[in-house]
């Protein structure tokens, strides 16, 4: 990947702001106005700031099931278990119960990441003692490994929805330094990279448009327009964003890749990327619009350094459908002037 892994980190900053209302906390201020050299110590910097936040509103805790030999009976008693584990002979039992607790996985991933950056030559001294000195408030937490698979377990409610911006940035941050310790995951750093800052240009976009313009701003699934009703084992057709204003509907596809046009062989002429504009074409001509709608679609890729960029406009079967990159490298009251300029084009 050229150009979109050198956003810059000001930039990065803004795109996180929208992405997560967290930023927007009184506490997070200062961050705006600092300059950066990396993104690590972008990340780091937020850290700091977010965990004593949580700390101060106490670690989140739910029910979680123990297992151990007692004396006392509490819970249900597990005979199999107590004569498997010779329990009797010391005059206990092995009993299971729920217990209220902090030592849960959000906190697990929390503790783990201190750390983990607490020893990490990555991060500056001052920072790392920082971090160390954030342990001894998850001493009821348990200790686990760091690993990418981690993050695939966690859950969110409304209970410990103010976890996910701090859980996001552990995951940014370890990743980041992680891949950059080994020179044999240089490719799979690029693709992380890749995947990582498109979930978020993803969320600054829908986040974009729901707190500065007037459109309604939703991400429906849509449902395939079939004759007879049977729909078994055909794909979930999810929305990135949809934007709508009076009798117009504009679906948004937002893409983040290293490549936005394809050319069959070197010198050749660059084309769309066909499963993206099917993707599209596929979402305007199912959604089920009113009688006087007018639907339109728009894939929105994020500018890379390749000389041709998508920048087209097309009328099929009546609809319209914009390919159109967006440049992240530039100021962002740019960023912010095209992407108003991109859905004017369709509601004007």
């Amino acid at each position: 990947m050229e150009r979109n892994s050198n956003i810059p980190i000001r930039n990065i900053y803004y795109m996180l702001s929208y992405a997560y209302q967290t930023l927007n906390l009184s506490e997070y201020k200062h961050i705006g106005t600092e300059r950066f050299e990396n993104v690590k110590d972008l990340y780091a910097e937020i850290l700091s700031i977010g965990i004593p936040v949580l700390i101060r509103g106490g670690l989140i805790k739910e029910y979680v099931c123990v297992e151990e030999s007692s004396t006392v009976i509490k819970g249900k008693i597990d005979i199999n278990s107590s004569v498997k584990k010779n329990a009797l002979v010391d005059k206990k039992l092995v009993v299971i119960y729920d217990e209220f607790s902090e030592d849960i996985l959000l906190n697990q991933i929390i503790k783990a990441t201190l750390v983990f950056l607490s020893h990490s030559a990555k991060i500056i001294q001052k920072t790392r003692r920082l971090f160390y000195g954030f342990l001894p408030y998850f001493a009821e937490v348990s200790d686990i490994e760091m690993n990418r698979q981690l993050w695939k377990n966690v859950q969110y409610n409304r209970q410990n929805i103010r976890y996910q911006f701090i859980i996001d940035v552990c995951r940014y941050l370890f990743e980041e330094l992680l891949l950059e310790e080994n020179s044999t995951y240089l490719f799979t750093k690029q693709v992380q990279d890749e995947q990582r800052l498109s979930a978020l240009y993803e969320k600054f976009i829908y986040s974009f448009f729901k707190r500065e313009t007037d459109y309604l701003v939703s991400r429906p699934q849509i449902h395939w327009n079939v004759d007879d009703g049977f729909i078994e084992a055909l794909p979930i057709m999810q929305t990135d964003i949809v934007l709508q204003k009076g009798n117009k509907t504009l679906i948004v596809d937002t893409k983040f890749y290293s490549e936005n046009m394809v050319t069959r062989f070197e010198g050749g002429a660059s084309k769309q990327k066909s499963n993206n504009l099917y993707q599209i074409f596929t979402y305007v001509n199912n959604w089920n619009k009113k009688s006087t709608e007018i639907v339109g679609g728009m894939l929105l890729y994020a500018r890379t350094t390749t000389l041709n960029q998508p920048h087209h406009t097309y009328n099929i079967k009546g609809n319209k459908i914009s390919v159109l990159s967006l440049d992240l490298n530039q100021d962002f009251n740019g960023i912010k002037a095209d992407l108003f300029a991109y859905a004017i084009q369709f509601f004007k």
